[in-house]
């Protein structure tokens, strides 16, 4: 008989539980832990967006940066190129050795 009166009891505590359950959500609504879950969920969510959005610009920035000096450095090997040659064409024309056809190209068609 002990048996059936815990038994009783505990019916009778789960329904006070369930019908207070039921009062609070019409009055509240869903649980606070859970709205604050979601909440601190979209703020971490965000935060983790504008990080990787931050180290992708980061990534990019260094690319470019890189590029540009590649760049300045290829400009450059060429720039060289052009003086070696036109300081070798001027040689070669000081000593008479080339050519009509050669004496007549412009030092400014190198350059532009």
């Amino acid at each position: 008989m002990d048996i059936a009166q815990g038994e009783k009891v505990e019916q009778e505590l789960d329904h006070i539980i369930r019908r207070a359950d039921e009062r609070r959500r019409l009055r509240e609504g869903e649980r606070r832990e859970e709205e604050l879950w979601r909440e601190s969920e979209r703020q971490y969510q965000a935060k983790r967006q504008a990080e990787l959005v931050f180290a992708w610009v980061s990534y990019h920035e260094e690319a470019a940066e890189r590029a540009l000096a590649n760049g300045e450095a290829i400009a450059a090997r060429h720039r060289a190129q052009i003086e070696a040659l036109l300081g070798e064409q001027k040689r070669e024309n000081g000593n008479g050795h080339h050519s009509q056809h050669n004496e007549s190209v412009s030092e400014e068609r190198w350059i532009s």
